[in-house]
């Protein structure tokens, strides 16, 4: 609760029939007050059972998705092992997001609370590197499968292969693993989602001239509102209705990029209008 109650963009809040009246429920924010209350008083976790059962889990990926699954078998009776291949566990939500939004200190108190119930959490260990995935087979009556989404997308578009390119989950695993970064006097930052805005308030923190560029409009932006707004209130300029076709290269660095102006047509899959190119 103290981790969901920071990072959840809480859609529930937008639709609550409360709205109407006086004000949405403020559930996200009474759920980080009600984690960080069970974490200061130290509050245990309780099993749902006094059984407890032969059969062994292995859990591979100590993310968002292996910590949950540890803790639902651990309450109920289960020897559970997590494998994890960095060396801290929890996943995105340490390497992804950056320490402002989840302080370290937190998330690390809510992992020990899992320890504490039971669970074993084995830190720098790849499967099918440093463990035989036939082992885990061995050695576990069940294996669940959790191991994340951190290898980032690129555009596909000329010379992206420049050393000064990052994706953003790439950008973002570097600072939050304490890499020095060099992000230089101006930064631009493609895309409008939270990781993107996570990464332009970080580029700027590390005094960087930052401006997003985004195919849409602020409409459209699936990143949490307060993210946004706090972006801007820190300088992060925003361009809107621009899409990147090509970098421009000088020796091994980017030093341009060309965008293609865009407009909105229909609205497409994801219910949001989609980004047309403006002839010429």
């Amino acid at each position: 609760p103290s981790v969901c109650g920071r990072v959840c963009p809480h859609p529930c809040e937008l639709d609550c029939n409360r709205d109407h009246k006086d004000g949405s429920v403020a559930i996200n924010n009474i759920e980080r007050f009600l984690g960080d209350y069970a974490l200061e008083h130290d509050f245990k976790y309780q099993k749902i059972t006094d059984e407890t059962y032969p059969e062994k889990v292995a859990i591979i990926g100590a993310g968002p998705a292996g910590l949950s699954c540890a803790y639902q078998l651990a309450r109920r009776g289960y020897s559970v092992t997590v494998f994890e291949a960095f060396n801290k566990p929890g996943g995105m939500l340490r390497y992804g997001i950056p320490d402002y939004r989840l302080p370290t200190e937190i998330l690390d108190k809510e992992i020990k609370r899992i320890e504490d119930f039971g669970v074993e959490i084995k830190c720098s260990q790849i499967i099918g590197k440093d463990i035989p995935y036939e082992k885990i087979q061995e050695d576990f009556e069940a294996i669940f499968v959790g191991i994340g989404a951190h290898k980032g997308k690129l555009l596909g578009i000329p010379n992206e292969d420049a050393t000064n390119v990052f994706t953003g989950t790439e950008f973002l695993n570097k600072i939050n693993s304490g890499e020095k970064i060099e992000v230089g006097d101006k930064v631009l930052v493609i895309g409008g989602g939270d990781t993107a805005i996570d990464a332009a308030r970080v580029s700027r923190r590390l005094g960087a001239d930052v401006t997003v560029v985004y195919r849409r409009t602020r409409t459209e932006m699936p990143a949490i509102e307060e993210e946004i707004v706090g972006a801007e209130e820190e300088g992060v300029k925003l361009e809107f209705l621009a899409a990147p076709i090509e970098f421009e290269k000088n020796g091994e660095l980017i030093t341009k990029m060309k965008c293609q102006k865009m407009e909105l047509g229909e609205p497409d899959d994801s219910g949001r209008r989609r980004p047309v190119p403006i002839a010429d």
